[in-house]
C-alpha cells in the first residue's frame, strides 16, 4: 500500500468561479449565492472551503449586483414570523357576526 502524498494545489479558484458566474443570469447568482453561503455552515474540506470562498467574492464582486440584496441573503430573515409568513397572512377578512 502506498502512502498518501498531498499534491500541491495549482488552482486558480477565483479564476474558475469568475468563468462560472459569467454565464449566469443575476436571478440564478443570487439563488447560488444563498447556496453556498448555506453550504459554507457545514464541515467541508479545506479545497471545498477555498471554492465556496472564491464563489462568494466573485458573486460580491459583480459590478451590477444588488449589495442591499446580498446583505439580506447573508443575514436572512428577522424573525421567524416573517420567514414563515404566506401571501393570505395580510388579507383574513374579519370574523362576521352571526345571525
Amino acid at each position: 500500500m502506498k502512502n498518501y502524498t498531498p499534491q500541491d494545489n495549482v488552482r486558480d479558484y477565483n479564476q474558475e468561479a469568475k468563468e462560472m458566474i459569467m454565464t449566469l443570469g443575476f436571478e440564478k447568482q443570487y439563488e447560488l449565492y444563498d447556496i453556498v453561503l448555506k453550504k459554507q455552515k457545514w464541515s467541508n474540506s479545506p479545497t471545498r472551503d477555498l471554492e465556496l470562498a472564491a464563489v462568494v467574492k466573485a458573486i460580491e464582486g459583480t459590478r451590477a449586483i444588488d449589495k442591499d440584496r446580498l446583505v439580506r441573503i447573508k443575514r436572512g430573515y428577522k424573525s421567524s414570523m416573517a420567514h414563515t409568513a404566506t401571501i393570505r397572512d395580510g388579507f383574513t377578512p374579519p370574523a362576521k357576526k352571526k345571525a
